[in-house]
């Protein structure tokens, strides 16, 4: 049996999901999207026509932050604004034809990257389920930072 500990196998595939999250990708267009580039798009994907309020819900952050997302992607020609025709200020976001492709890009890595995590999570019993559901509980209750 290996001396690794189950925390240490915990914070090795928390360092793996890191890279993943903080490693910029090509999503079919030829430039490198962050994370948080092509999750404000996905966002957009599924509410087109979203205003700035909504998309900070979506993607949980503070309406600035989800401005500086938008404004970025507006810039490289990902996302498209209107204006809201009751307000001066406010616009509603859709996806450009560049925004969809790198959407549809997006959704091919997830099921390349996700599926088979996904399919050791469904190949596990229902005890071993439990036990692993616990364990994580337990951490996120003794987080208390």
């Amino acid at each position: 049996m290996d001396d690794e500990g189950i925390l240490e196998l915990f914070y090795r595939a928390h360092r793996k999901l890191g890279e993943l999250e903080s490693t910029p990708r090509d999503y079919g267009t030829g430039e490198l999207l962050y994370s948080s580039d092509v999750h404000t798009v996905v966002a957009v994907a599924g509410q087109p026509g979203c205003s700035l309020t909504q998309l900070a819900s979506t993607l949980g952050v503070s309406k600035p932050a989800a401005y500086k997302f938008a404004r970025k992607l507006l810039r490289m020609g990902y996302l498209e604004k209107e204006m809201q025709a009751d307000s001066a200020k406010a616009v509603s976001f859709t996806l450009s034809p560049r925004g969809e492709k790198a959407v549809r890009a997006h959704q091919r890595f997830t099921r390349n990257v996700f599926g088979p995590l996904q399919a050791v999570e469904f190949g596990l019993s229902g005890s071993d389920r439990r036990v692993i559901r616990g364990f994580l509980e337990s951490i996120l209750r003794a987080a208390s930072w």
